[in-house]
């Protein structure tokens, strides 16, 4: 119980400003009792006002949730992003050599299954076409061996040829009179992103620069988080993408698929925009293969054993 005939402890010139260190050094040079004081400060620290911010500060906003889907960038990785679109727009044709690995059930099995080959690319005023050889394959330690397997896509029919299982195998993807970009459509199934350029990213992934390692000086590092309504939710959880600081286009993708497993795509030796031959592109069939075909109105449901990681 405080006296009734207590002294008025307020600060002049402003009945109601709440007490601060420097009002009570001075109530104690003035000779207020010590258990005033210590009341004084107790009442401080509760209310918080023994701080060094000034009374007329506005209090520090409070942080807002962010919707998953927003894509928040730095002015460093929306420079990267159009370089990368205008990298795109500038390709006509691409050669590379491929290093392709596929690591299933990584935390079980481990199973690592490696091939090796080359892509060739181009692009004409009627659409795109895409060639992939790969002449080896790896199997976990097992020696390199020698196994031939060609893919060709020219937006509307996937080819299939393998020469250990003499076969061709066609599938028609899309109608004669619509076909798809290759790049776009092949993503789904040999995750190769980037070469449509940044526009589809920002679409379907939430994308995160990532410092890169040491060995990484001339790449540029990107983490890219599939969005929840994306395109290619039913397919990947995340993709690494490694972009190349000169050309601004992908040299390397680690795809994260949604059943565990681990797509890992290099490319080196990259030559743009140098005139391919057109037989590049033809399909030559064996007259000994066994071939199988399949209509755009015969494709099953769901994914197909047509890539190299299915086989």
């Amino acid at each position: 119980m405080f006296l009734r005939n207590e002294p008025n402890l307020t600060p002049r010139g402003s009945s109601r400003i709440p007490l601060r260190v420097r009002d009570l050094m001075k109530l104690a040079a003035e000779g207020i009792p010590h258990f005033y004081l210590f009341y004084l400060c107790v009442l401080c620290v509760l209310c918080g006002n023994c701080t060094a911010q000034p009374a007329n500060q506005a209090p520090a906003a409070v942080a807002k949730p962010t919707d998953p889907n927003t894509v928040v960038t730095d002015p460093a990785l929306e420079s990267l992003l159009n370089k990368i679109n205008e990298a795109a727009k500038t390709i006509q044709s691409c050669r590379a050599t491929v290093d392709y690995l596929v690591i299933q059930e990584p935390e079980l099995l481990n199973s690592r299954t490696s091939r090796k080959g080359t892509l060739y690319y181009q692009k004409a005023d009627k659409g795109s076409k895409l060639r992939m050889n790969f002449d080896s394959v790896k199997q976990d330690d097992a020696d390199e061996q020698k196994k031939t397997e060609q893919y060709f896509f020219d937006g509307v029919w996937l080819t299939k040829i393998d020469y250990t299982l003499r076969q061709i195998d066609q599938y028609q993807q899309a109608p004669v009179d619509k076909p798809v970009e290759v790049f776009d459509y092949i993503s789904h199934h040999f995750p190769i992103v980037g070469f449509t350029g940044s526009d589809i990213l920002y679409k379907q992934f939430i994308i995160q620069q990532i410092p890169p390692a040491a060995e990484e000086k001339q790449m540029h590092h990107l983490l890219l988080k599939v969005k929840p309504d994306s395109v290619y939710k039913d397919d990947y959880k995340q993709i690494d993408l490694w972009i190349d600081g000169k050309t601004s286009l992908p040299l390397r993708m680690v795809s994260l698929t949604i059943q565990g497993d681990i797509y890992d795509i290099r490319l080196s030796k990259l030559e743009l925009n140098k005139p391919i031959p057109a037989k590049t592109f033809e399909i030559e069939t064996p007259a000994d293969f066994s071939k199988n075909v399949r209509t755009l109105e015969q494709k099953p449901q769901g994914k197909e054993s047509q890539w190299p990681q299915d086989l």
